[in-house]
């Protein structure tokens, strides 16, 4: 190609994870990429002959609903491509060096909560649901409602790979604030309540992640809020109740929005969460897990309406606020 100018800076086509920039002046952002390297912990060292050991001791119900529960669960911490996908993207958008960092761990965090759902169903119930045999109505309809769970994922991952087209890295990343907030406050009550031991252990590390996935949220809501436009700020409204919609499933009770599930959804999941409670697996009751709700909303409200951002309406938990319509097509994932 003779009609290149060498002596000139290269065009470099966009967007593009070339050409290699990095940034040393961001010290809030520095922080807690050095605290995410401090924090690692590795599943393995979770005890989990001794769950298998105290699964043994369970009746084939007990141990199928704490299979059920982590397998729900793991439709939310089935999110390792969710942040892999948005270190390209930060790549690509050439965001600050110590934030792209930051991404490459909260990837590697949700591969650990990922395994550490597929552990604990392995060691409760090996094959759950695909290569289970249930024996009754109940069995069948519990595994049917984990996989219609997994089916409204494969829906939204759709949805949150064409939102990087639709929006700025800034708004989709502090729109993840209501599902890292609720997530810490789930973990930590489950890891202060659970009988089995490891278990605990594992929310209690869990809980720690999340707390530092909420302080990212943060820092990402301080450093961009300024610069949002009103349309964007409104939008970021909409995410906290999307957050809301999506993650009740696993935090409260499904609401009529977005999921498409069995008629007799609702009634097993009590159903199954009782046979775990029964178990010594800690799940807060419906009162416990609104209180959950609340606290982290009231928590991310205050963050919000520094910024201006308004709150929305949760008329399931007595929340007044912005009354929103957020359609299927405006719909952003939270994980």
């Amino acid at each position: 190609m003779s009609d290149i100018d060498y002596l000139q800076d290269p065009l470099y086509p966009t967007p593009n994870v070339y050409p290699p920039k990095w940034s040393f002046d961001n010290e809030r952002a520095w922080q807690l990429y050095r605290r995410a390297k401090r924090e690692q912990w590795d599943e393995e060292d979770i005890d989990w002959n001794k769950i298998k050991e105290i699964a043994s001791g369970l009746d084939r119900k007990q141990r199928l609903a704490i299979a059920y529960w982590w397998s729900l669960l793991s439709n939310f911490d089935n999110a390792t491509p969710v942040f892999a996908y948005a270190v390209i993207k930060g790549f690509e958008h050439h965001l600050d060096t110590a934030v792209r960092g930051i991404l490459t761990t909260i990837t590697y965090d949700e591969n650990r909560h990922n395994m550490v759902c597929g552990l604990s169903i392995d060691s409760m119930m090996r094959g759950f649901p695909f290569q289970f045999k249930p024996m009754d109505d109940l069995e069948r309809k519990a595994m049917l409602n984990v996989e219609w769970t997994w089916y409204n994922g494969a829906r939204y991952w759709r949805a949150y790979l064409e939102a990087y087209s639709k929006y700025t890295l800034d708004v989709l990343f502090t729109s993840f604030m209501m599902g890292e907030a609720a997530a810490t406050t789930v973990f930590t009550t489950m890891s202060k309540g659970s009988k089995i031991e490891e278990m605990r252990k594992a929310f209690r590390n869990t809980a720690v992640d999340e707390t530092r996935h909420y302080a990212f949220t943060h820092l990402i809501m301080t450093d961009g809020a300024s610069r949002m436009t009103d349309e964007q700020r409104k939008l970021v409204t909409k995410q906290v109740r999307a957050g809301f919609v999506f993650l009740s499933l696993i935090t409260y009770k499904p609401p009529k929005e977005f999921w498409r599930l069995p008629p007799w959804f609702e009634e097993v999941n009590e159903r199954m969460e009782d046979l775990a409670r029964g178990a010594g697996f800690y799940i807060p009751e419906l009162k416990e897990k609104e209180e959950a709700w609340r606290t982290a909303l009231v928590r991310v409200g205050a963050t919000l309406a520094r910024y201006g951002v308004k709150i929305p309406a949760i008329p399931e938990l007595g929340i007044t606020g912005e009354e929103i319509e957020v359609s299927e097509e405006e719909f952003i994932p939270i994980f």
